[in-house]
């Protein structure tokens, strides 16, 4: 694989795993509020005025609008950024450290999992989020170590 196609391929896995981010933080605050997760449109929870597409791009929108409601100026909690760059570096750690490995896919799902947990345990279930998390950590450092044991011998 030639430099370029690995620098696109990168590239096109830290926006994918930016819009994920967003999405799972967009789901995780309509679940939290008992909101519909299927609507026509985002929208500012104190004014109700639905976002542009410009308002909606993960992280670069929140440090542009100076992380406030461009309409209405109310805050927007630093949570909701934090998560969207967290699910943006583990797709990145996860496609540098296992892009030609057949598992790729499941890698970037429980990348996917490990972050939403991470945010999700500090405010509800903790106990039920919690045991996940370790069990899918667990699984992580288990996989880690056959992989570090793989590439040592050379089968990778």
């Amino acid at each position: 694989m030639t430099t370029y196609y690995f620098s696109v391929l990168l590239i096109c896995t830290l926006v994918f795993g930016s819009i994920i981010g967003a999405y799972f933080t967009t789901a995780e605050y309509r679940i939290r509020f008992d909101k519909p997760l299927i609507t026509k449109d985002c929208y500012c929870p104190e004014c109700g005025h639905v976002l542009s597409g410009l308002h909606q791009i993960p992280v670069i929108s929140w440090i542009a609008l100076g992380g406030k409601c461009h309409y209405c100026g109310t805050k927007i909690p630093l949570r909701y950024p934090l998560i969207e760059f967290g699910f943006t570096c583990f797709y990145g750690i996860t496609f540098l450290l296992f892009f030609t490995h057949p598992l790729f896919l499941c890698g970037l799902w429980i990348a996917a999992v490990i972050v939403l947990l991470f945010f999700r345990c500090s405010s509800h279930l903790r106990g039920t989020l919690k045991g996940i998390m370790i069990f899918t950590g667990y699984h992580l450092i288990y996989s880690a170590v056959f992989l570090i044991i793989y590439a040592a011998l050379g089968l990778l």
